[in-house]
Order: structure tokens, then sequence, then C-alpha cells
């Protein structure tokens, strides 16, 4: 499962979708819906508002980037500070955004086998 990450591969990722945020097909009103009823984002919330979570997480220079492997598929994972919680934006090697949400426990959930600590955002992205 563990591989060494490419930085160079991350970096340009991560570059990618600050420019443009790519949902899978109907991923997107599906999660927003989602974190409205899990309480994380404002009922009145658009698909903008949670875009701009979105956004804010991907620029935190203290951001910490992790790979997320489900089974032998890698997944980018970057867990950062808003509004005094933890929110994850997980997205695919092919650029297209799984989901964000705000992770309850991040020191357990973060730690556990499945994730690999590739760095801090401007360690990797400079």
């Amino acid at each position: 499962m563990e591989q060494t990450p490419d930085l160079t591969a991350i970096a340009h990722l991560i570059r990618q979708l600050r420019r443009r945020l790519r949902w899978k097909p109907g991923a997107a009103a599906r999660h927003l819906l989602k974190r409205k009823l899990r309480g994380h984002l404002p009922a009145q919330a658009t698909l903008s508002d949670y875009e701009h979570v979105i956004h804010i997480v991907l620029s935190a220079a203290r951001a910490e980037i992790y790979v997320y492997y489900a089974g032998e598929e890698p997944y980018l994972t970057i867990a950062a500070q808003h509004d005094d919680r933890i929110w994850l934006v997980i997205t695919g090697f092919d650029g297209l955004l799984e989901t964000a949400f705000v992770v309850e426990n991040p020191e357990t959930y973060l730690h556990r086998p499945s994730f690999q600590r590739v760095g801090e955002m401007a360690e990797v992205v400079k």
C-alpha cells in the first residue's frame, strides 16, 4: 500500500485544483447537501460557498497533505483548519474532486494506516 509519493505530481495536482475545481459527475450537489445535513455548512450555502471553503483549504500554507489509500487506489487528501474546524479535501489523482468535509477527530482519523503523510503545503507546493 504505502509508496513514496511523487511530490512533483502532487504539487502539480494542487496547482491544477487551485485553478479549477472539477467534480465527479453528479457528486457536487450530493456532497453539498450532505455537508448541509451534517451541519458542516449553513442550510442556505450554495455550491459556490462550498467551493470557497475547498479553495481556502487548498491555499492554506499550513495545510497537511496526505495520500489516502482506499484499497490500492490512492487519493490526495488535504487537511486544513477553517472556522475552528479541520476540513479534508479528497480528490483522485485524475483531478476530479471526491468530497470535502469536516473531520470530527482529526488526530485519530488521519493517523489510520490508510493515510500516508506527505508534508505541509508550504513544503510541497513551492
